[in-house]
């Protein structure tokens, strides 16, 4: 499913965006990959979206999304913590990440794989503790 966006920021083919300023309004990631996630501008697109453009913005269902580093199959995946908006698979360092999806296909840094877009949070917990 997609639905209609207003572009503040540049955004990219196959990258995550997040919710701007206010409604019906979307952006990059921060610095850090923060933003509340709403979707995927799909790769199929093909081409680039500049700020006060509409851009039609995938909230369901599979996507094919650009990858920041080697992904693999059936692994949940997050924002890369960087504005990009490109897609890593969950960190496995303690900590609580918001997802995006699950990777339906392996693939490197810098390709196009298929997500299907999930949103939802997980818990990364700390191994040992010393107690």
């Amino acid at each position: 499913m997609r639905r209609p966006y207003i572009a503040e920021a540049t955004i990219e083919p196959g990258t995550g965006v997040v919710q701007g300023s206010e409604e019906n309004k979307i952006t990059t990631p921060g610095d850090e990959g923060e933003g509340d996630f709403i979707g995927v501008y799909a790769f199929e697109a093909n081409d680039r979206k500049e700020a006060g453009d509409q851009v039609g913005i995938a909230i369901s269902g599979v996507a094919k999304i650009l990858a920041g580093a080697n992904v693999l199959a059936g692994k949940k995946a997050v924002l890369k913590p960087d504005n990009s908006g490109e897609f890593i698979t969950l960190p496995e360092a303690a900590g609580q990440y918001a997802t995006c999806g699950t990777f339906l296909q392996t693939g490197a840094s810098g390709e196009y794989v298929d997500m299907i877009i999930e949103h939802g949070s997980v818990t990364v917990p700390a191994v040992g503790g010393g107690e």
